[in-house]
């Protein structure tokens, strides 16, 4: 999976409430990642349990060259192409905005009993951390 550059990190984060940027910089710290890269793995995994099919980790996709989502679509224009399709796909299967997928996501990570940002509770426990860096060697995602 092909992560967001470095000035898209600041971006991507941004988009969340604060409480949930402290959590995902804590999550984070622990796997060895940038946050934004947390995010991206985040939502990838949040996608592929829900069989959404994503690119394969080695694919030369260059993410540059591969189309974006407009502007306007907040957070979806920081995100690699593959996960912005993911994201639509499970959008248009369950009829929920793109943005709230997103949401969804981040909160699966945070925590798995939540349904949103409002529910969830922003502890870092072991388990996700766990599951994360499962996750995250069978991605063989590099550190940032």
């Amino acid at each position: 999976m092909q992560m967001a550059n470095s000035t898209t990190k600041a971006i991507l984060l941004s988009h969340f409430p604060e409480r949930i940027q402290a959590a995902l910089k804590a999550y984070a710290s622990e796997v060895n990642l940038s946050p934004d890269t947390t995010v991206q793995l985040a939502i990838a995994f949040f996608l592929e349990s829900a069989d959404i099919e994503l690119e394969p980790a080695d694919t030369n996709t260059n993410s540059e060259d591969s189309p974006k989502a407009p502007p306007n679509q907040g957070v979806l224009a920081y995100l690699p192409f593959p996960l912005q399709r993911g994201i639509q796909q499970y959008a248009t299967e369950a009829g929920f905005p793109p943005e709230f997928v997103v949401e969804m996501a981040v909160t699966f990570l945070l925590d798995p009993d939540a349904s949103n940002f409002e529910d969830c509770q922003v502890g870092v426990q072991r388990e996700q951390v766990y599951l994360l860096q499962q996750y995250r060697e069978a991605r063989q995602v590099k550190a940032a």
